[in-house]
């Protein structure tokens, strides 16, 4: 097996959407985010715990992917790269996605037989006994790490993220440090050489979402809080829903005290650094590469995109899509999906503008036969978390059958048996059917720029400077 690097994340989203991805193309349903046989056949009896030690073991299983501060330093993103691409077939591909993690480009990716590239990894270093809240304490523990993981490469940035809302189980074992390559890594540079022929394409998936930083170094910053149901002023300032927030698990303070923002950064986990693009636009002009950016803002804005390409590309193959798979976090299998000749739909977290977002899906494309729903756990009763019946309104909203799958409704949002059950559920649905032919990437290109638009998903071909001789 293709063992991922000590450091290396793999409940987070770039390494679960690359192993879904991965698995796609090489003809398998995705079924474990662990990876690991051994935490997927125990997993079931977490649910059985008590709410207190299911907690325990959810923030413990973390820490085991983390690694001690001072081997920070020796942190190998050339590794990662290596396990990254190890993780796909070795064949020619018309083209590679190269950018921002995203469950919405991963479906993308499957339609048109190709891999991705993530630019950002999730680095956890272990920091037991860690108060979730106390900004300013992380914000300093966390300077020297920061260091060290810059002094390990100088093609990255480093982006220290704490987010005390959705995290909070984790941040008591754990820093979150999020790296994004500035600069494409050799494992990536020699995967495209020996995979994408002349006249391939390039797709630079570049999320602009941003979000309100301290910068500590031309490479890095620190970033409180995160995309999903709280706001940013919610994070910075408080207000009444932070203080509901932490007076419901016992905390004294009324609101955080993070470092006074000084920058706007690329959001931790899900924007792009420019940076990337320059160097992949260097390498195509080297190998008669078209480089096609696709830019868009919000993460889930390419959800809704998505799924009007499926659907054309679908009746392209004489199919009806009456059925709605509903993705959550890393919670999805582009395989099953297809399938089941059901759209996708990708939501960010289990929050209320996740909610929000399949409510004007649904309202706008549906009605749909069936409505299939997988909802991510991150044992939290979190700011702007939806709630279970919110969710089951959207799923009474299908015509003949709407379900959760693998999903344990009275242990949300505390239901970590779903990592596993998820898988199972998806295995059991029928009809199945084979998937439609790849689609090609004119037909792509022209869907996208048809539909992207209305969601602010919008592209264009980087035209090829001249080179310079040498």
């Amino acid at each position: 097996m293709n063992r991922p690097p000590r450091g290396l994340a793999r409940f987070d989203s770039a390494a679960g959407m690359a192993l879904a991805l991965a698995d796609y193309l090489h003809g398998r349903p995705f079924t474990s985010p662990s990876q690991s046989p051994l935490l997927d056949r125990v997993m079931p009896a977490f649910n059985l715990l008590p709410r207190r030690a299911r907690e325990w073991a959810y923030s413990i299983g973390g820490m085991t992917e983390g690694i001690d501060a001072r081997r920070a330093r020796h942190f190998d993103m050339e590794r990662v790269a290596e396990w990254l691409v190890g993780l796909y077939p070795e064949r020619p591909y018309p083209a590679v996605f190269v950018g921002s993690s995203n469950g919405a480009l991963t479906h993308l990716a499957a339609a048109l037989g190709v891999p991705w590239l993530p630019q950002t990894f999730l680095c956890p270093i272990r920091a037991p006994f860690s108060d979730p809240d106390d900004a300013q304490r992380g914000f300093e523990k966390g300077r020297p790490i920061v260091d060290a993981l810059l002094a390990a490469d100088s093609r990255i940035a480093v982006h220290h993220m704490q987010d005390p809302n959705q995290d909070r189980l984790m941040l008591r074992s754990m820093s979150y440090f999020r790296l994004k390559y500035r600069a494409l890594p050799l494992g990536y540079r020699e995967f495209l050489l020996r995979n994408l022929p002349r006249g391939a394409t390039i797709y630079v998936d570049a999320c602009s979402r941003s979000w309100p930083v301290t910068r500590t170094s031309e490479r890095s910053v620190y970033q409180f809080g995160a995309t999903g149901g709280a706001t940013e002023d919610e994070y910075l300032h408080g207000g009444a829903r932070v203080r509901e927030y932490l007076a419901r698990y016992g905390r004294a303070r009324t609101h955080w005290r993070p470092p006074e923002p000084n920058d706007v950064s690329p959001e931790a986990e899900w924007g792009f650094d420019t940076a990337l693009a320059d160097d992949v636009a260097a390498l195509a002009r080297q190998m008669d590469w078209r480089v096609v950016r696709i830019d868009f803002y919000e993460p889930e804005a390419l959800s809704f995109a998505a799924a009007a390409i499926h659907r054309e590309w679908y009746r392209d193959a004489g199919i009806r899509p009456t059925r709605l798979i509903v993705d959550s976090f890393l919670l999805m299998d582009p395989l099953t999906t297809l399938e089941l000749h059901a759209l996708p739909f990708w939501l960010l977290f289990c929050v209320e503008p996740s909610a929000d977002a399949l409510q004007r899906f649904l309202d706008a494309e549906g009605p749909f036969d069936e409505i299939d729903l997988m909802l991510f756990s991150h044992g939290t009763e979190s700011i702007g978390l939806a709630s279970i019946e919110r969710w089951r309104a959207l799923l009474d909203k299908a015509t003949r059958s709407g379900r959760f799958i693998g999903v344990d409704t009275a242990r949300y949002p505390r239901d970590f048996a779903t990592f596993v059950q998820f898988g199972r559920a998806l295995a059991r649905m029928q009809p199945r059917s084979a998937v439609p032919p790849a689609m090609t990437l004119p037909r792509f290109e022209t869907l996208l720029r048809q539909h992207g638009p209305a969601y602010a998903v919008h592209c264009a071909e980087l035209a090829p400077k001249t080179r310079v001789p040498t």
